[in-house]
């Protein structure tokens, strides 16, 4: 009989879940924009051009750093991150 009501429980309260699921879902939905799926991590170049199309210029050693620090030649490049000031 405990078996019984827990599970009963355990299936009502699923279902609640489930019901108030959908509506949330509707209204973040509606809020957020499509995002760019043309530039992959794995794509470099493709982040420069986005950047200089943006007038992002002063970002491009950050997006550099950023993207170099994923490779184990990062360290060769120059790219690893910067020795703490004391």
């Amino acid at each position: 009989m405990p078996r019984f009501l827990l599970v009963l429980a355990v299936i009502v309260l699923g279902l609640f879940c489930l019901a108030g699921a959908e509506e949330s879902q509707a209204e973040s939905r509606e809020k957020r924009d499509m995002p760019n799926w043309a530039l992959t991590s794995s794509d470099f170049f493709g982040w420069i051009e986005e950047l200089r199309n943006h007038a992002g210029y002063d970002k491009i050693d950050e997006l550099a750093r950023t993207f170099w620090a994923h490779f184990p030649s990062a360290s060769r490049l120059g790219y690893d991150s910067p020795a703490p000031e004391e």
